[in-house]
C-alpha cells in the first residue's frame, strides 16, 4: 500500500491508527469501481475520514500564476472577465450553503479543522466519489474560514479520484485553470486530481491553491495590499507571517501532534505570545499605509514564524519526519508541484 504525504504528517499531527484505516477504506472503496471508470457513490462511513484527509494539503492553480518555489511571484495572475463572471456565479449559487446547517443538510460535513491557508473543508462524499465531472454550481467541497469574527463561505473545491493514466480533465472555467493532481494522496495507480476556486480575494487569483490572506483576516486583520505582493521579499514574508499568525488563530498549532508535548506547547506559548504582541503593530502599519513601517512588522513575524517552524522541526521523530514537515509548510506557503488541464 502506497503512504501519502499526508499519512505520513498526520503520524506527526493525528493518530496514525486512524489514518491506516482511512486509508485502507478509500483503497477498498474506489479502486475497482474508478479502474472501471464508474461512478464511485457508495462508501464505508469511515471513508468521510478518508476524504478529510486526502482534501487537507491539496493545491490547485491558475495556469496564469506558475513558479518554482516563491520566484517569479513579481507579476500576479489575472482571469479573464469571463472567468471572474463564472466564479461570481458559482459565489452566488452556493450562497444558500453559507451558514453551517445548511451545508450540513445539503451534504457536506467539516473536516480535519481550520487549515490556515486553506480554511475548513466542508466534503460532500457523494459528489467527491462521483468520478471525473465537472459541475460548475455544485462542488465536492465548500471552504469555510473566519472573516470578522464570523465563519464565512471563502471558496469551493472540486475534486475526484482517477487512474494516474487518465489525463483528460473536465473543462471548468474559462481559460481552463491548471487542475492539480495528487498521485500520493489516492490509491496506489490513482491520483486525486483538485480544483480550487476563491470567492474572496487571494493573491495568487481566485484559482491558486492556499490563500495567505485568511490568517490575516481570522484575526480581524486586513490583508496585504495586493499590489504590495508583486515584491518577492514582501510576499515571502507575508506567507512565513500568515502562519505565524495563524499559531494565534488556532493555538491547536499547524502541527498539532508536536504542540501537544508538554516542552514543545511550553515554547511555542512563549512564541504566540510575542506573535500577539504584534498584532496591534501589524493593524496600526497596515491603517497607516506606511510601506516601510509594515515591511518591518511583517518581516518580524515572519521571524516569529522561523523560530516556531524551528521548535517543531527540532522535535520531530526522524530525518523522514523534518522533510515531511517541510513538505507541509512549503504547501501552506503556496508551493505547487505539476499541474495539468
Amino acid at each position: 500500500m502506497q503512504r501519502s504525504l499526508f499519512q505520513a504528517i498526520a503520524s506527526e499531527v493525528e493518530d496514525s491508527d486512524a489514518t491506516h484505516q482511512v486509508h485502507t477504506c478509500l483503497t477498498q472503496n474506489t479502486t475497482s469501481r474508478v479502474q472501471r471508470r464508474e461512478p464511485v457513490v457508495r462508501a464505508s462511513p469511515t471513508l468521510l475520514l478518508s476524504i478529510c484527509l486526502i482534501a487537507a494539503p491539496l493545491q490547485a492553480q491558475s495556469t496564469a500564476h506558475t513558479h518554482e518555489g516563491m520566484a517569479g511571484m513579481e507579476h500576479l495572475p489575472t482571469v479573464s472577465a469571463a472567468a471572474q463572471r463564472e466564479v461570481d456565479r458559482v459565489a452566488k449559487a452556493l450562497l444558500p450553503l453559507a451558514v453551517a446547517n445548511a451545508a450540513q443538510s445539503a451534504g457536506f460535513q467539516p473536516v480535519l479543522g481550520w487549515i490556515p491557508t486553506m480554511g475548513v473543508h466542508w466534503v460532500n462524499q457523494e459528489r467527491m466519489l462521483g468520478g471525473n465531472r465537472f459541475d460548475m454550481v455544485a462542488p465536492s467541497q465548500l471552504m469555510f474560514s473566519k472573516i470578522d469574527g464570523r465563519d464565512s463561505l471563502v471558496g469551493a473545491a472540486y475534486s475526484y479520484v482517477a487512474p494516474v493514466a487518465d489525463t483528460v480533465r473536465p473543462s471548468s472555467f474559462d481559460g481552463n485553470p491548471s487542475w492539480h493532481e495528487h498521485a500520493d494522496l489516492a490509491p496506489t495507480g490513482m491520483s486525486l486530481v483538485m480544483l480550487h476556486v476563491w470567492f474572496v480575494a487571494s493573491p495568487d487569483g481566485p484559482f491558486a491553491g492556499t490563500n495567505p490572506n485568511l490568517p490575516f483576516w481570522a484575526l480581524g486583520l486586513p490583508a496585504p495590499a495586493p499590489e504590495r505582493m508583486r515584491d518577492s521579499a514582501f510576499n515571502a514574508h507575508v506567507r512565513r507571517a500568515a502562519l505565524a499568525l495563524a499559531e494565534i488563530a488556532d493555538t491547536r498549532g499547524v502541527f498539532p501532534m508536536l504542540d501537544r508535548r508538554p516542552a514543545v506547547h511550553a515554547a511555542l506559548a512563549v512564541q504566540r505570545d510575542s506573535v500577539r504582541a504584534l498584532v496591534p503593530e501589524l493593524r496600526d502599519a497596515m491603517m497607516s499605509k506606511d510601506a516601510a513601517r509594515l515591511d518591518r512588522v511583517v518581516e518580524r513575524a515572519a521571524s516569529q514564524w522561523d523560530a516556531m517552524y524551528a521548535t517543531y522541526m527540532a522535535n520531530a521523530y526522524s530525518a523522514a519526519s523534518k522533510k515531511r514537515l517541510v513538505d507541509y509548510a512549503a504547501m501552506l506557503m503556496g508551493h505547487h508541484g505539476e499541474h495539468s488541464h
